[in-house]
C-alpha cells in the first residue's frame, strides 16, 4: 500500500513539474557557431498583440537579461558595433479558458412551460490566462543573414514568477545553440 502511495505521489509531481512552454523548433545556418562571434547587440523589439500592460518594457529588459547573461556565459560581449546582432520578437495574446456544461452536473432540464422541458450544452468561461511565443534570431552583420533562429511558446507566468521562468525558457533555448 505504502509504495503504490509512492508510487502515486512521484507520478503526480512529474506531471505537476513539466513546463508551461514548449521550445520551438531551431534552425541554423550551416557552419554556424556562436563562438565565431566576439560581440553581439539587440535590435529593436518587435511585438504584437497585447503588449499593452504596465509591465511590457519591464518584461522586456528581463528577457534582453537573461539572452544577454547566456551569451556572456559563451564568451560574447555587449557592442555598439557588433558582429552578431539579435532581433527578438514577441507575441502575446488574451486567452478565455471554458468548459462544457453537462446535465450531469449542472441539474436538470429547465421547464419553459406547456409541458417542454428544455437544456443544451453551453461552453461556459472558467478563467483567463496569457499566451506567448518569442522568437529570437541571430543576425550576422557582415553578410546581413539569418544564422540561427529558435524560440518558445506557452503560458506567461505571472508577474512575480515571470524572471524565474524566463531565464529558464531561455537557458532552454540556448541549449540548442552550437557553441
Amino acid at each position: 500500500m505504502k509504495t503504490c502511495a509512492v508510487i502515486l505521489f512521484i507520478a503526480c509531481l512529474s506531471v505537476s513539474c513539466q513546463p508551461s512552454y514548449k521550445i520551438l523548433k531551431s534552425e541554423k545556418e550551416e557552419g554556424f557557431r556562436l563562438s565565431d562571434y566576439p560581440t553581439f547587440g539587440f535590435y529593436d523589439i518587435e511585438a504584437s498583440g497585447d503588449t499593452s500592460t504596465k509591465t511590457f518594457e519591464t518584461n522586456v529588459g528581463i528577457i534582453k537579461e537573461a539572452i544577454s547573461r547566456n551569451l556572456q556565459q559563451r564568451g560574447l560581449n555587449e557592442a555598439r558595433d557588433p558582429a552578431l546582432k539579435i532581433n527578438i520578437a514577441l507575441s502575446v495574446k488574451e486567452e478565455v479558458q471554458t468548459r462544457q456544461t453537462d446535465f450531469r452536473t449542472e441539474g436538470l432540464p429547465r421547464y419553459i412551460g406547456q409541458r417542454r422541458y428544455s437544456w443544451k450544452s453551453e461552453e461556459v468561461p472558467t478563467g483567463k490566462y496569457r499566451e506567448g511565443t518569442m522568437l529570437i534570431d541571430f543576425v550576422d552583420l557582415t553578410n546581413n543573414k539569418m544564422v540561427w533562429n529558435g524560440g518558445s511558446q506557452g503560458i506567461l507566468p505571472k508577474n512575480k514568477d515571470f524572471p524565474t521562468k524566463i531565464n529558464q525558457v531561455v537557458d532552454a533555448i540556448f541549449e540548442k545553440i552550437p557553441n
